[in-house]
């Protein structure tokens, strides 16, 4: 399988795929900071889902028939979605079967994450954001003034000394004496994404491993799920989920199956009729 990326995530991606589907991961590096850069030099043109499959699709095009596999990643880092005070790390992995014809695509969202960004202006200020985001084996970038601010940019940070002088260049293009730094979060550099991707491969992998029952194409697994669980007390719907469904990928067919949690049934608090 080809996994398109600069970052080398093939570190993350490839020990899952090789123990699960005894599959090579090989990369195919190319300039993915053409999509977009986390640190804001070049904005992502539309969603990080459309990021990656467009990365899947350039190595489909660039080595032609010599492949059909092919694989790539991308992360958004922000506010989690549901607590918005929590920082978050969103990652994708996309996948294309060329010789099948089916695209398939998972998704994680996880707290595990040392994403941060914030504006110094002292020395001390610096070291004492660089210790909270686990400096040195997670690098940092550094930049004069605010995260918008045009001047030279200083990524990849993992060493004391190389801290020191992007401070220092960074003040000095700074017009308040100010210094923009955030986590560098490209996979190489942020050893704590690295696993999040690990994580999700290994899911996806596994995802892989399953054939549907019909026509034995790979990835079988969970494709939807419907609400409705019954209450406890009086037996009206709730906007639980009360069953999920599985499916195939390349062919329409479904089954229904109950909670992976294995609940029946609804707490009354969540009932529209009981707790209305």
């Amino acid at each position: 399988m080809i996994l398109t990326t600069k970052h080398a995530k093939s570190i993350a991606i490839a020990p899952p795929f090789w123990s699960r589907l005894n599959a090579s991961i090989l990369e195919y590096v190319v300039d993915t900071d053409q999509l977009g850069t986390f640190s804001g030099e070049i904005d992502r043109e539309g969603s990080a889902l459309a990021c990656a499959r467009r990365k899947c699709e350039w190595a489909l095009e660039k080595l032609g028939d010599k492949v059909d596999y092919a694989l790539a990643s991308e992360g958004s880092f922000g506010a989690h979605p549901f607590l918005p005070y929590l920082a978050c790390d969103e990652e994708i992995l996309y996948f294309i079967d060329r010789k099948r014809g089916f695209h398939l695509h998972l998704s994680q969202v996880s707290e595990h994450t040392n994403y941060q960004t914030g504006q110094v202006q002292s020395w001390e200020a610096l070291q004492a954001f660089a210790k909270a985001c686990q400096f040195p084996s997670h690098g940092l970038i550094v930049r004069p003034n605010g995260r918008t601010t045009k001047g030279p940019v200083f990524k990849g940070i993992q060493s004391e000394t190389e801290l020191e002088v992007a401070y220092e260049t960074a003040r000095y293009y700074s017009a308040k004496d100010t210094v923009w730094v955030e986590t560098d979060m490209r996979a190489q550099f942020n050893p704590t994404r690295m696993q999040v991707i690990g994580e999700l491969a290994t899911r996806l992998a596994d995802r892989l491993s399953c054939v549907c029952p019909a026509c034995h194409t790979p990835g079988w697994g969970k494709v939807g799920s419907e609400k409705g669980l019954p209450c406890r007390q009086c037996g009206h719907k709730t906007e639980l989920t009360h069953y999920e469904i599985d499916g195939c990928v390349l062919c329409t067919y479904r089954t229904i199956r109950g909670r992976a949690d294995g609940l029946t049934q609804a707490d009354p608090g969540y009932c529209p009729v009981c707790n209305p």
